[in-house]
């Protein structure tokens, strides 16, 4: 998984800069403006204290983040990701801005676009002027410009926490690394080189990306364990919760397993009576 994870970014290297990512970005702080949210505001009394004092905005939001504020604003964005299907953009915004609240330790508040956009609004609404879903993107670049020094200090200090936790993440990806070496592979790769030499080339690709979340996800036990009750936990539990699968996909997997177990059973590597049972499952 940590070779896949490592190949991904030079498979699809047009995502990083892609307009589909700029867009989902710069839809993060209308969350605010969702039914879920809408009414959410931060303690406006201890606003205006704040105000009054004349301090940055910056100080202001950190200020108000008080727990109850924090919970609720999680709450609410669990209702959002459960009031529409896992595959919509604003489900996926909503678990986005969670897991950034979860992550407060590593990644400060202030950088929330959803939190800075609640602040715009309960601070619009005391000096009464009524920010909208229009005027958003306008305040948000205002904020940004006015904070910009603040940020960028924030943006540095942050750079500084990822290397130091890369570093952390590298070292524990190493030891997985060699953990994943010493396993014994449920297939000897040489069996299962041959096996793939004799997959026809218009199937080649689709076929080891399929036996890849098998062997190497799935992490299924040694060849002389497998048995159709392995199969079917695969296909039917693990493969749906893990990969969220389209009809094609499990149609295309369900083929590529009966293709290996077709080979593995002309080899006699297979447990006796294992290919039967697996071949009218697969078959279905």
């Amino acid at each position: 998984m940590i070779r896949r994870r490592k190949t991904m970014p030079k498979r699809k290297p047009q995502l990083q800069n892609s307009p589909q990512l700029e867009q989902l970005l710069n839809a993060l702080p209308t969350l605010a403006f969702e039914p879920e949210l809408v009414d959410l505001s931060m303690d406006k009394a201890r606003l205006i204290e704040l105000m009054k004092k004349d301090q940055t905005e910056p100080d202001m939001l950190m200020d108000l983040l008080s727990e109850e504020f924090v919970s609720e604003l999680d709450q609410r964005l669990a209702m959002l990701e459960a009031a529409h299907s896992e595959k919509s953009i604003k489900s996926a915004l909503a678990k986005a801005t969670r897991h950034q609240l979860a992550e407060s330790s590593k990644i400060p508040h202030i950088s929330n676009p959803v939190i800075v956009a609640i602040f715009l609004k309960t601070r619009s609404a005391l000096e009464g002027r009524e920010l909208d879903l229009a005027g958003l993107p306008g305040a948000m670049k205002e904020f940004e410009q006015k904070n910009h020094e603040h940020i960028k200090l924030l943006t540095e200090q942050i750079q500084t926490g990822e290397k130091d936790e890369l570093g952390s993440v590298a070292d524990d990806e190493h030891h997985v690394e060699e953990e994943f070496e010493k396993r014994i592979p449920p297939v000897e790769e040489e069996v299962y080189k041959k096996f793939l030499d004799l997959v026809p080339a218009e199937k080649q690709e689709r076929t080891e990306e399929d036996l890849e979340v098998f062997l190497v996800d799935f992490q299924p036990p040694n060849i002389k364990e497998w048995d159709s009750g392995m199969v079917k936990h695969f296909i039917g539990e693990w493969f749906v919760e893990n990969a969220n699968p389209l009809k094609e996909d499990l149609d295309s997997m369900r083929e590529s397993l009966l293709s290996l177990f077709q080979f593995l059973d002309r080899e006699e590597l297979l447990p006796g009576g294992v290919f039967d049972q697996v071949s009218a499952f697969l078959e279905k």
